[in-house]
């Protein structure tokens, strides 16, 4: 009498305990998943804009500043047998298929070339500055032939270098496997990059 007791309290513990670990893994989001429970497809590029295809900006507050992140949208997968929440289940891959954000670099439609092209032949007559946005300083150029010289020399190298860039806070079209520069910030702790957005 008391074995079949025994087994019946044994077999409820365990279902109940399977119950408990279905919905533990259920309550997972898939944006919340570890590296190596999913995999990510190539982004698509945009021939245009030479960036990830849907790349945008996005502004939020921080401490009362506004700021701004570039994403752009990448379809992942996950690994077999592992459940989240917010993705579509497919049974070709036993798993679920769901949207992460990828960081991307946000264009407006001003090249880099034609940038350094108009700053290296008409950069003395202040062209490269208005073709940027930067219209008061531009015209400053234009009737100072260029600060003497000296700051059309000033310019090209900053556009050269990539520090000079369009007013809007974009970046530059740059070919996909162009010049393109990535600041770094060196701190005796931690390396990391360094946003673009002063």
């Amino acid at each position: 009498m008391l074995f079949p007791i025994l087994s019946l309290f044994l077999i409820i513990n365990l279902f109940d305990l399977s119950i408990e670990k279905e919905q533990k893994q259920i309550n997972i989001k898939c944006a919340d998943l570890l590296v190596g429970q999913y995999r990510c497809q190539h982004t698509k590029i945009d021939e245009k804009t030479q960036e990830p295809i849907g790349c945008e900006r996005h502004f939020f507050l921080l401490n009362g500043e506004e700021k701004y992140i570039d994403t752009a949208p990448i379809s992942c997968y996950t690994a077999p047998k592992i459940i989240c929440q917010g993705g579509i289940y497919n049974e070709t891959l036993d798993g679920y298929i769901f949207e992460r954000r990828k960081s991307c670099r946000w264009t407006n439609g001003k090249y880099y070339r034609t940038t350094l092209i108009l700053s290296l032949f008409l950069g003395i007559f202040g062209i490269d500055r208005i073709y940027l946005g930067y219209y008061v300083s531009g015209l400053l150029k234009l009737f100072t032939c260029g600060f003497m010289f000296v700051g059309a020399l000033v310019d090209f190298l900053l556009i050269a270098l990539q520090v000079l860039t369009p007013a809007d806070g974009s970046h530059y079209i740059v070919d996909y496997y162009g010049p393109r520069i990535l600041w770094t910030e060196f701190n005796e702790n931690r390396t990391y990059l360094k946003p673009q957005n002063y």
